[in-house]
């Protein structure tokens, strides 16, 4: 390393060069997931459930989850997935119990209904902080677990109050409840003793908004017109001598509901995906971060391939359809390391001693709580 102490040859004053800015290496994510062999899996899952009533159901997610992290690798080295699925039971027999008690209440005591579904609304930001942070403590790279470190009072913010605010303002402040809701869940994050970060404006929030609010209204407008004009033709034609409506009439509202459906569908899909990207590209972990690619006209035609496909084999192309989304969405995210591979894998080795103590807090934690 050249010393900064020393005068240049010309004898001036000049500072001395800058250090030149750490290579950027992009990483894609692999994913050897196969079809045929989910499959197996995957039916095995399904017909175990059903025999025990839904039982297996939580040895049926730790199988999964475990195929997909386990098959998911980034610069050679797989995830893990190391819930217990007896945790995993314990969480949907308390929503089983929950449903139950909204069912029975709804048909014999209406009063209590209302009692249960304002409790279950007031609890929906902690449990969107328990669900969080239990995928983050038992998800795992390279022998290092993630971590979640907000509570569930941080959660009632962006999950609660900027929700109702964007009701009331009729979703004008939907970007905005999104933007926060993403920096809680980015920025409470940790793997080993890094942070993430979370760095975005609302600017480039409401851009997506703004065009597929645009989208809607206009659909709907020629979708009215579209209808408008079939029924009036259809009553300038004489309609149906019996005095029912005529078949143009019920094929124009039939057809308004179906396409008026399917826009909002591609309206949903599409906030999801740009807010998808958002999300990951103002992701940062150190000096590393992070690349999503996503293309909402490719995961329109994902979802709806895999429907057909779904629906033509009456379920059992699942596997093939959850295969295909995992290897799309691996294709379209890139970590891109600052430094080298060799540095940031070099941190994570030194990380991985120094945060046992506080993993097995965490852990302690966890099961304290429980889900």
């Amino acid at each position: 390393m050249l010393d900064q102490t020393t005068a240049p040859p010309d004898g001036g004053d000049s500072a001395p060069a800058p250090a030149p800015a750490p290579e950027e290496v992009r990483y894609r994510p692999r994913f050897d997931g196969r079809a045929g062999e989910f499959f197996g899996i995957w039916i095995v899952n399904l017909l175990l459930s059903i025999v025990t009533l839904g039982i297996y159901s939580a040895w049926a997610k730790v199988r999964t989850e475990r195929y997909f992290y386990g098959n998911t690798s980034i610069a050679g080295s797989a995830f893990e997935y190391l819930a217990d699925p007896i945790r995993i039971l314990k969480g949907r027999l308390v929503a089983y119990a929950v449903v139950i008690a909204l069912g029975l209440s709804l048909q014999f005591l209406p009063v209590l209904y209302f009692l249960l579904l304002l409790a279950v609304f007031a609890c929906m930001p902690l449990i969107v902080f328990m669900a969080t942070r239990f995928r983050a403590h038992y998800s795992a790279w390279r022998g290092l677990r993630f971590r979640f470190v907000h509570s569930g009072l941080q959660a009632y913010g962006p999950f609660m109050g900027w929700p109702v605010l964007s009701a009331v303002t009729l979703s004008l402040l939907y970007p905005l409840m999104k933007r926060r809701q993403h920096e809680y869940l980015v920025s409470g994050h940790r793997f080993g003793t890094s942070a993430f970060r979370f760095a975005a404006d609302s600017g480039p929030y409401y851009v997506p908004y703004v065009i597929a609010l645009v989208a809607a209204v206009g659909g709907m407008c020629l979708l009215l017109l579209a209808a408008g004009a079939v029924i009036a033709l259809a009553a300038a034609t004489g309609g149906a001598p019996t005095g029912e409506p005529p078949a143009a009439t019920a094929l124009a509202a039939t057809s308004t509901f179906l396409l008026a459906y399917l826009g909002m569908f591609g309206v949903m899909v599409y906030l999801r995906v740009r807010y998808a990207n958002l999300l990951w590209n103002s992701t940062r972990l150190g000096q590393h971060r992070f690349e999503s690619t996503l293309s909402a006209r490719w995961v329109m035609w994902l979802y709806a391939s895999n429907l057909v496909a779904v629906l033509c084999t009456l379920g059992l192309a699942t596997p093939w359809a959850m295969i295909r989304l995992a290897r799309y969405r691996a294709a379209c995210f890139a970590v891109v390391v600052s430094g080298g591979i060799e540095d940031f894998l070099a941190e994570v080795d030194a990380e991985r001693g120094a945060i046992g103590a506080e993993l097995s807090d965490a852990l302690d934690y966890g099961v304290e709580l429980g889900i």
